[in-house]
């Protein structure tokens, strides 16, 4: 009777293919997590970050008010 040899991988190669699907897995589901919940609490259009920042003077102060020489 022949003896039959079966051909099992590297016990390496099984670890590095299991650590690969891991990674994968983990990429897409961070993946997943930003488009739920990062990308869908975006405004629909962009903010005028420029309007944001602007400085507004208070009503009452006039160019007068302000002396022009130390």
């Amino acid at each position: 009777m022949a003896t039959m040899k079966t051909a099992l991988p590297k016990p390496g190669l099984l670890r590095r293919e299991i650590a690969l699907a891991l990674l994968i897995k983990l990429i897409l589901l961070i993946g997943l997590w930003f488009l739920i919940f990062r990308w869908l609490q975006r405004p629909a259009e962009q903010p005028d970050i420029a309007s944001h920042f602007a400085l507004q003077a208070p009503a009452s102060a006039t160019i007068s008010d302000f002396p022009s020489q130390p």
